[in-house]
């Protein structure tokens, strides 16, 4: 099957006008998401670079083609980047930008050439080309290890630009020269008078990824918002509402397999003090040390979290209480280590620890329980001296919590409140 040049460029103008109206209006609906943000500018250029072509096919007009094939390069090399930003690869966006300002040095110097038109569309499908397969290349390796309903459809896409953008390389190649026998004026995706309907591949192609960039997109911005949902701001750990989920879930396989659940509950030593001496910009960063540090001792199945305040809570699965003693001793190593503003002493923290032992009962009770003696234990370890930890069963027996470990470290004197 033929299709005339004429009918192909209308075809082509009615696909490029509503792919730039599609593709302003995620401008604007993806402007949460960096890659969304490029995929959608680069969508736009691509979709105006197109009418612009399908525009200087019907009319003749050159100049016109040559600047839609450039805006068509420039848009396709923002929609790389973007993929590359998704996949938090290195973008190299002066790199890029370079490969834009070769092929613009290029073409300007090559369409005064007799031969001018076949050079500028071998210098644009090259470079499509090879944008098509860093882009190819950039999912099919990065994507692996982050699974997308999107992905896909941008892969497929890709792979179809590639073969079309060869193929036209290739047909480019093989062109007279403008001005000799059997020369036709040019535009990209198909060349002379009569195109073959496959070359309308790319037309497709372009809204397949249009859909999978903007799907993605989307999954990005849902993900973002759950996890904002989920993590506390100032830390980067759980907040209150995601750990006690997790907590909830965790209690409910302690129900149905018996496995050994603790809980550590841990309070930084005089924040107040901190707060009231240096400022709460400087507590908050006081705060962001000890999450890190908290979040550097626990184990990768542990669950930890900002209870509120400058109070903190880890959950540790399949761990019984002594076994739990070992992270709270981790821990208050690596808190002893934080340097308090204006060398003013190193901070510490009081851990409460318990292991839950309830019997029957709803998961709410019982977390509830298991929260309740490891925050008594939290108290008694501030009770008799901060910088240590209390286990729960031992408060049952005076003599065992005797022995809970000393302080290494007397907190400040101008802190001691």
């Amino acid at each position: 099957m033929h299709l005339d040049q004429q009918t192909i460029a209308v075809v082509m103008m009615v696909f490029f006008c509503s792919t730039l109206i599609i593709a302003a209006g995620l401008v604007f609906a993806l402007r949460a998401s960096e890659a969304g943000r490029l995929w959608a500018f680069g969508h736009v250029l691509v979709s105006a670079a197109g009418l612009a072509l399908a525009i200087s096919a019907a009319s003749g007009t050159g100049q016109l083609g040559t600047l839609g094939a450039l805006a068509f390069v420039a848009g396709w090399l923002l929609i790389y980047r973007g993929v590359r930003v998704y996949y938090g690869v290195p973008a190299h966006p002066a790199a890029l930008a370079a490969a834009g300002v070769i092929g613009l040095g290029l073409t300007a110097a090559t369409s005064g050439m007799p031969d001018g038109q076949q050079v500028v569309l071998r210098i644009v499908y090259g470079l499509l080309a090879l944008v098509s397969l860093g882009t190819f290349a950039t999912l099919a390796r990065a994507g692996r290890g982050r699974r997308s309903i999107g992905a896909p459809l941008v892969l497929v896409a890709s792979l179809v630009h590639l073969a079309t953008q060869l193929a036209g390389f290739s047909h480019a190649m093989n062109l007279p020269v403008a001005g000799g026998a059997g020369a036709a004026p040019l535009t990209l995706f198909f060349a002379g008078p009569v195109g073959s309907a496959w070359l309308l591949a790319p037309l497709m192609a372009t809204l397949l990824g249009l859909f999978g960039f903007t799907v993605m997109a989307m999954e990005q911005i849902v993900a973002h918002n759950e996890s904002g949902a989920r993590v506390d701001a100032l830390t980067g750990l759980l907040n209150r509402g995601a750990l006690e989920m997790s907590a909830l879930s965790l209690v409910a396989r302690w129900q149905r397999d018996g496995q050994a659940l603790s809980c550590l509950v841990i309070d930084i030593d005089y924040f107040k003090q901190v707060n009231d001496t240096f400022g709460h910009h400087a507590g908050d960063a006081v705060l962001r040390e000890v999450a890190h540090a908290l979040d550097n001792s626990r184990r990768a199945s542990d669950v930890a979290g900002r209870y509120g305040g400058e109070e903190f809570c880890i959950l540790c699965p399949h761990t019984d209480e002594q076994q739990a003693s070992a992270l709270a001793n981790r821990i208050l190593r690596k808190v002893r280590a934080i340097e308090l503003p204006a060398g003013r002493g190193h901070a510490s923290v009081s851990i409460g620890v318990a292991q839950l032992r309830g019997g029957p009962g709803s998961k709410e009770a019982l977390w509830r329980l298991l929260f309740a003696d490891a925050d008594r234990a939290l108290y008694h370890a501030k009770e008799h001296g901060r910088d240590r930890y209390v286990l729960a069963s031992s408060m049952a027996a005076p003599a065992a919590a005797s022995a809970s470990p000393a302080p290494l470290l007397e907190p400040e004197p101008d802190l001691a409140g």
